[in-house]
């Protein structure tokens, strides 16, 4: 995650440095000795759920909730790796993601230990480094968002991997997306064929009461899963500057983060955008590749899920 106290260099694209061959060697050896019950008891009196640790000279960012966090931790590992292995193929891409070192749970509980990392939001950083010239290089910080994007949704399916998080306990695979009454599935898809089922039960209920009803009244989910990472709020992507003086984007927050059919990034993007000014510009550099024909349907889907029961449409069993 970040520590908001800036970055090691000045001014994008000023001074070199030498890149460490492991820079994370030290907190990642540190969070290994970390007492777990420590933690915990610091936990249980704090009011935000993370906190830079030790509090009085932060070597690692935790992070702490209920047993999503595993899901969560899990999804930040692979996003981590994946972008580390685009790096080392392009080294043009300065795209990251912060380093998962360890997650446990205590109690009732789970807990991620990561990289801490000193890093600005966007305009936070633009503000501070290109006062003068935020309207001229705003276009530069917002594409290298949307690649961070676009670079995750091309990672890798897993073969077993279902809609929702990819983690080793399949009950703990439950979609967390937007499009949902409290951005929460109400229940574990095993199949893509059994998500759509689900939303068209719930399209049905919609459209009963619009007269006439439109000619398209369900969704035809993609039959392919890619990485979605949905959670667009511009303080997810933090700027830095690397050794040699270059922009560094970090993107954090892996919690609405699943393997979804590329409607439900297209729906974030292109639907939703209005509730964050990024949504546009990620749309512009997924092009005609995001599909469209499912948006109105979904429109109706999500009316349906925010008014009614979180448990509106699940097949009774």
């Amino acid at each position: 995650m970040s520590a908001s106290n800036g970055s090691r260099s000045s001014v994008p694209g000023s001074g070199k440095a030498s890149q460490p061959s492991d820079p994370n060697a030290a907190a990642r050896q540190y969070a290994q000795t970390i007492s777990e019950d420590d933690l915990y008891q610091l936990a249980r009196t704090l009011y935000a759920p993370y906190i830079p640790y030790p509090p009085n000279c932060p070597v690692v960012f935790v992070k702490f909730g209920g047993p999503e966090k595993q899901a969560e931790g899990d999804m930040q590992k692979l996003a981590f790796e994946w972008l580390r292995r685009e790096r080392e193929r392009d080294p043009n891409c300065n795209i990251h993601v912060p380093e998962v070192f360890k997650i446990f749970t205590r109690g009732n509980w789970t807990f991620i230990i990561m990289q801490l990392v000193a890093a600005l939001p966007v305009q936070q950083f633009a503000q501070k480094f290109d006062p003068r010239s935020w309207d001229h290089k705003k276009p530069y910080y917002y594409d290298m968002i949307a690649t961070g994007v676009h670079l995750l949704s091309r990672m890798p399916v897993p073969a077993d991997a279902t809609p929702g998080p990819f983690t080793r306990r399949p009950e703990d695979r439950r979609i967390q997306h937007m499009l949902f009454k409290d951005q929460t599935a109400p229940v574990v898809y095993p199949t893509i064929q059994e998500l759509q089922d689900h939303l068209n039960r719930v399209a049905e209920r919609g459209y009963r009461i619009v007269r006439p009803p439109p000619k398209v009244t369900t969704v035809a989910l993609e039959e392919q899963l890619i990485f979605c990472y949905t959670d667009f709020n511009d303080e997810n992507f933090m700027f830095t500057t690397d050794p040699d003086g270059r922009p560094r984007l970090y993107v954090v927050d892996f919690e609405h983060t699943s393997f979804l059919p590329p409607s439900f990034l297209a729906f974030v993007a292109l639907e939703r955008s209005g509730r964050w000014f990024l949504g546009d510009w990620i749309a512009n550099k997924f092009g005609n590749s995001l599909p469209r024909n499912n948006l109105e349907v979904m429109k109706r889907i999500f009316y349906m899920f925010q008014i009614s029961s979180i448990n509106i449409g699940p097949r009774q069993k």
